[in-house]
């Protein structure tokens, strides 16, 4: 056999597209983390110059998105680690812990200016914006709008949920930025409550997006189910597999950036057990390569669990029944091969036998006949099969 029938088992979690993952991640954080410093710097220096409270809210949310790069930097290191005892699963849930911590920054960030808008509201403190506070604005909403477009597809190329958090992050700022020139704007036009009504509005936005990546967070960490389009794309791959005549019980849960999948596959029922074994192995290494699982559990059944009958039966008590029984048998030599069968809810005992070459294929045929209406009785048994030979001839008394 040619080494093309070969595949190389596949490692449960693979060390290489974790470092290249973890590299990505990496890289888009430092460019993030090094643009939103710039950024945060920029923004407070023009808000105070320029007398806009809706300048420093979106400056406070800019230097929020430094501790979410952190955060980000930390999750993907620890998400990128291999598998071990204490985590068979690796430690993909790095990610989602990371993703929920960011929501919750996000939330934080948001109260914390609100409140200090409300204050200065409040003490009648409303300042008319000046022209470096528009110039803050502008270069904040082009340089996020990149950072977003960056960062996003950067987190979708990879399937790190923390990362896609991230660029949503960004894309907020951007967003908080275009609300706080519109105040600005309307401010220095003769509506001076436009500036601290639109760090409100910011603020808004921020709260909103945090609660949905918590939310999101939250979700996978209850073992939230793979997607529509990636459920679809696992079953067809299922069917498609030679031996398999159908599937139920699947399930694909997520793992941080990873979907681990369970199902169990019907093969039929009289194949050996090492091609049975092949066919769940095949239909696991089809996952892996096709729909990028990580990793997923086949469980062989001979017929659909929703029909199978448990049955408690001892093998051995029944193997010891057979070769006992046949003892008894005039001719018969030796049993061997003895197979059980349970489908159907019913017993069926598959062995060979070897008959007193003397014997004529009647006789034998007889012999097999009597020693199957012996198995029978009791109830234990449901059907026999017997496959018979006598120098050379072989024959079968089925059921």
């Amino acid at each position: 056999m040619s080494d093309s029938h070969f595949k190389n088992h596949v490692p449960c979690i693979e060390g290489q597209k974790n470092k290249d993952r973890l590299n990505e991640a990496l890289k888009v954080t430092v460019v993030g983390a090094v643009t939103n410093f710039l950024l945060a710097v920029g923004k407070l220096t023009a808000g105070i110059l320029g007398s806009s409270s809706a300048m420093v809210a979106d400056a406070v949310h800019s230097l929020s998105d430094l501790v979410t790069d952190v955060v980000v930097y930390v999750s993907a290191t620890i998400a990128a680690q291999e598998a071990d005892e204490a985590h068979p699963y690796g430690h993909g849930r790095a990610e989602t812990i990371g993703a929920a911590v960011m929501g919750a920054v996000l939330i934080g960030v948001g109260i914390v200016i609100v409140f200090g808008v409300i204050d200065r509201l409040m003490a009648g403190d409303v300042l008319i914006p000046t022209w470096p506070a528009i110039c803050g604005a502008l270069v904040s909403i082009v340089a996020n709008e990149w950072l977003y477009f960056y960062t996003v597809r950067i987190g979708k190329k990879i399937n790190n949920d923390v990362v896609v958090a991230n660029a949503w992050h960004h894309r907020t700022d951007s967003i908080s930025s275009v609300a706080a020139l519109i105040g600005i704007g309307g401010a220095m036009i003769g509506f001076p409550l436009l500036d601290p009504l639109a760090a409100i509005v910011i603020v808004f936005l921020i709260v909103k997006v945090g609660g949905e990546i918590m939310w999101k967070a939250f979700q996978d960490l209850m073992d939230r189910s793979a997607s529509p389009e990636q459920l679809k794309e696992i079953k067809e791959i299922i069917m498609h597999a030679n031996g398999v005549r159908h599937f139920h019980e699947l399930r694909a849960r997520r793992v941080g950036g990873d979907v681990f999948v369970d199902a169990h596959i019907v093969v039929q029922p009289n194949i050996s057990v090492s091609e049975a074994h092949n066919i769940a192995e095949t239909v696991r290494y089809n996952l892996k390569e096709k729909a990028g699982v990580a990793d997923a559990l086949i469980h062989i059944d001979a017929e659909d669990d929703m029909t199978f009958k448990l049955m408690l039966v001892d093998r051995e008590k029944m193997a010891e029944k057979v070769r006992a029984k046949a003892e008894f048998v005039d001719g018969m030599k030796s049993v061997s091969d003895v197979t059980i069968h349970y489908l159907n809810g019913r017993v069926c005992v598959e062995f060979s036998v070897e008959m007193d070459e003397q014997m004529t294929i009647a006789q034998a045929r007889d012999r097999a006949v009597g020693l199957k209406t012996e198995l029978l009785k009791g109830g234990s048994i449901d059907t026999v099969v017997i496959h018979s030979s006598l120098t050379g001839t072989f024959f079968d008394n089925g059921a």
